[in-house]
């Protein structure tokens, strides 16, 4: 689409009462035109309740809501971009003094020129001039050259990542595998800790009783002893 054609659509999402671009668009259901609700409220309440446009008696519960008219100057306002950029472009592309398509690089003074620079312009004189197309080559050449260069340089950096990630999960395995081992030496620890107070209490328990029956004994020979 060309940029002729994106003004003349643009022209019809403009706000026919302020001229600018459709805010909160509402259409008049008598003659389909577009307006901003501010606008059209403000019209209808201070001026009189009719079209300004066809003339035709409007309320403004009348107005028909275009929800969708938000999208299209959004889409518009790109592609006005885009036209305007492209535009942009071309024009870089000439020359600024002769208006032509740049075609020649001026070796001598590492710049872009026309052909008419080339042979009439005075600033170039003597000059050693070259096709731009076969400058532009050349740098793709060595833009492609180096585009390699980074993609292996890439490539190396990927590999040692991948080994230092592997270094870091050997790490974490040879971290885990000792906690095992220091958990399981603390459990064996413990267990025999256990075993050897369980062997103590048996041992205890059996001295206070031999002490409690023994105990008994003298207190029941005392107080015969007492009673005879």
């Amino acid at each position: 689409m060309d940029e002729q054609s994106v003004e003349s659509i643009a022209e019809v999402f403009r706000c026919f009462i302020c001229m600018e671009k459709l805010r909160d668009a509402r259409l008049c259901p008598h003659c389909s035109k577009l307006c901003c609700f501010s606008c059209i409220r403000r019209w209808l309440t201070e001026q009189r309740a009719q079209c300004p446009h066809c003339r035709a008696p409007l309320q403004l519960r009348e107005l028909v809501n275009c929800r969708w008219a938000e999208e299209v100057t959004q889409q518009l306002d790109t592609l006005q971009l885009c036209s305007l950029t492209k535009h942009e472009d071309n024009d870089k592309d000439k020359c600024e003094n002769h208006h032509e398509k740049l075609s020649v690089f001026c070796w001598t003074c590492k710049k872009c020129i026309c052909h008419q620079c080339a042979l009439w312009g005075g600033m170039h004189g003597g000059h050693t001039f070259k096709p731009l197309v076969e400058i532009y080559e050349q740098h793709v050449t060595k833009v492609k050259e180096e585009v390699g260069k980074l993609r292996r340089r890439l490539m190396e950096l990927i590999s040692l990542v991948q080994e230092v990630e592997r270094n870091v999960e050997a790490v974490r395995a040879a971290k885990d595998e000792r906690v095992r081992e220091i958990r399981n030496a603390v459990e064996m620890m413990i267990a025999r800790l256990d075993n050897q107070l369980k062997n103590k209490l048996i041992t205890l328990m059996g001295q206070k009783t031999s002490l409690t029956q023994e105990t008994e004994l003298l207190e029941s020979l005392l107080q015969e002893v007492e009673h005879q």
